[in-house]
């Protein structure tokens, strides 16, 4: 198996990797090993969704067929299952609020 090291600064996080290393019984380097395992770990389950460019009208029409179909939805689950932008998908949910639309 090939070793690689890194040569990293640590002196501004000594005592909290110290603090770390203390309460959990373990060394400087399974402390910072256990942290790269936690970090992939959560990255790993990160979802990515790229955003289409629509018009705020095009916006609207599926935002009104998407919670016809579910029912409720939370703004973020929106968002994220139609790839619209939060912000726009807040501006025309409170419209829609507003008009009497949806709740």
């Amino acid at each position: 198996m090939e070793r690689e090291i890194y040569p990293i600064d640590i002196t501004k996080r000594k005592d909290k990797l110290e603090k770390i290393c203390k309460r959990m019984g373990i060394s400087n380097a399974e402390a910072i090993r256990d942290a790269i395992d936690f970090y992939y770990d959560y990255v790993r389950g990160l979802k990515v969704i790229e955003l289409r460019d629509v018009s705020k009208e095009q916006a609207e029409k599926e935002i009104l067929e998407y919670v016809k179909e579910k029912g409720k939805a939370w703004t973020d689950e929106i968002s994220d299952d139609l790839r619209i932008d939060i912000v726009l998908v807040n501006e025309i949910l409170k419209e829609l609020a507003e008009k009497g639309v949806v709740e």
